[in-house]
């Protein structure tokens, strides 16, 4: 006799099937999940010791690199603290102040590091120093020589201070020595402007009262405008004088002779250039007033005194 499985025996049965087919499904599945991760962490793993194994490369290789560059700089630090001494300072140009003084204002001396002095200060010291030079260039000759070039300021104006003292100075207005009256007269001297006491190798100041500043350095930018124009020509022997009562109001003697009238700084290289040609052109005897203030078609206007 046969034993016929009720319904509900079968479906407990195919219950249980299914349960285990799933349970071995999500087996597989962790087996797979593990391996990957496995996996996953063996890769990461080689990763890391590749990148270790990089930076240990770097590493020495860097380590390397410094090094070498640490003995460059150790032989360049030897090299300038043993060689490149200076044990020669020349002098060219100029002849107002002489090598050992240039030397002595330079403030370099033998045994300074030439590699490391600095040109600015020696030319600064120089210039502080020496009122007389105009410009100074240093430069270095290897391996042990600074060589120092100036240049010197072709003449000297007198000009008086408040104090009624008086005091030579440049084109470029800067004091260079205090001098008696007696010695002022053999320079172009500078008048109708007096200047405040100033300080021997600065630039000086027109005297002025109060609210008359910005009028006063219009005085002094035409006088320097004026003087440089004066260098500039073949004239400087020929003047005697320059007067600057105001910046529009500029007159110079022309030795003994003429009196010449060059208004305000427009067209002044123009006008001293011309002015040679002007007194040329008059007898060696004349002499008078030449306006160079309102020339019309390229002509002054000259009065001569009479004979």
């Amino acid at each position: 006799m046969e034993y016929e499985k009720k319904p509900t025996e079968r479906r407990t049965a195919q219950q249980r099937s299914s349960r285990a087919a799933q349970v071995a499904q999500r087996r597989r599945e962790e087996r797979k999940e593990r391996v990957r991760l496995e996996n996953l962490r063996q890769k990461q793993t080689q990763k890391t010791k590749r990148r270790n194994k990089t930076r240990k490369r770097i590493s020495k290789e860097t380590l390397r690199r410094i090094l070498i560059m640490g003995g460059i700089a150790l032989a360049v630090i030897l090299s300038m603290v043993i060689f490149f001494r200076v044990r020669h300072v020349e002098v060219r140009g100029g002849s107002y102040y002489t090598p050992e003084e240039i030397i002595a204002a330079a403030g370099t001396e033998k045994g300074d590091n030439l590699l490391i002095i600095s040109r600015g200060d020696i030319a600064g010291n120089i210039m502080a120093k020496c009122p007389y030079v105009s410009t100074v260039r240093v430069t270095r000759q290897l391996p042990d020589t600074v060589v120092i070039h100036i240049e010197e300021y072709d003449a000297t104006y007198a000009v008086r201070d408040g104090n009624g003292d008086y005091y030579l100075i440049t084109a470029d207005a800067k004091a260079t020595e205090k001098i008696t009256s007696a010695i002022a007269a053999d320079h172009i001297m500078i008048e109708d402007l007096t200047i405040e006491t100033p300080e021997i190798g600065s630039i000086v100041s027109v005297m002025a009262p109060e609210g008359q500043e910005i009028a006063a350095q219009g005085q002094l930018d035409a006088l320097k405008a004026v003087l440089k124009a004066i260098e500039n020509s073949q004239l400087l022997k020929q003047i005697a004088s320059v007067s600057v009562p105001s910046s529009y109001d500029i007159s110079l003697w022309y030795s003994d002779r003429f009196l010449v009238e060059l208004g305000d700084t427009s067209d002044l290289t123009y006008k001293i250039s011309y002015l040679q040609n002007v007194v040329d052109s008059q007898k060696t005897y004349a002499t008078g007033t030449i306006d160079l203030s309102r020339t019309e078609e390229g002509k002054a206007f000259v009065t001569l005194d009479e004979e």
